[in-house]
């Protein structure tokens, strides 16, 4: 893809806008409900399952010749609500190593970034204390160049 010219706003709501749209389209997680971007969300009106795309705080690396490497990093966190506890976990997992196999499928998200790089996998993310509720997570650093 070689370095931008772009701002980093520019940038970073291009990557978000073709995260959320792959999410929202891919043939493979058509049983998602709902894609919620970022970490405030009423957990009681959410459809599910459903995918919470939270981003997390990355270090620019500089390069030579006026370059910086950005890794855009986000959690894909799949919550199942439900009274199944092997079930509803199986599917929260299914779907986030779908959405890993998604993500794996095309690394440079239809030209956007340069590399999609997984950094974890978390079968049985927890969160909460709650029965009723089961999630899994994975995790990526969408990375590009910038001039600077």
């Amino acid at each position: 893809m070689g370095a931008s010219n772009k701002s980093l706003i520019e940038l970073f709501n291009g990557v978000r806008e073709g995260i959320i749209t792959k999410l929202e389209t891919d043939p493979g997680l058509t049983e998602v409900e709902e894609v919620v971007y970022g970490e405030r969300q009423r957990i009681g009106r959410l459809k599910s399952p459903a995918v919470w795309m939270v981003p997390e705080p990355y270090t620019p690396q500089l390069r030579g010749g006026r370059t910086a490497q950005h890794d855009f990093t986000f959690n894909f966190v799949v919550l199942v609500k439900g009274n199944s506890p092997q079930e509803d976990l199986k599917q929260a997992e299914t779907l986030s190593m779908t959405i890993y196999d998604v993500f794996t499928a095309d690394r440079t998200l239809g030209g956007l970034v340069d590399d999609a790089r997984p950094l974890r996998v978390d079968p049985a993310y927890e969160a909460g204390n709650n029965t009723q509720l089961y999630w899994s997570s994975v995790q990526f650093a969408f990375r590009l160049q910038r001039r600077e």
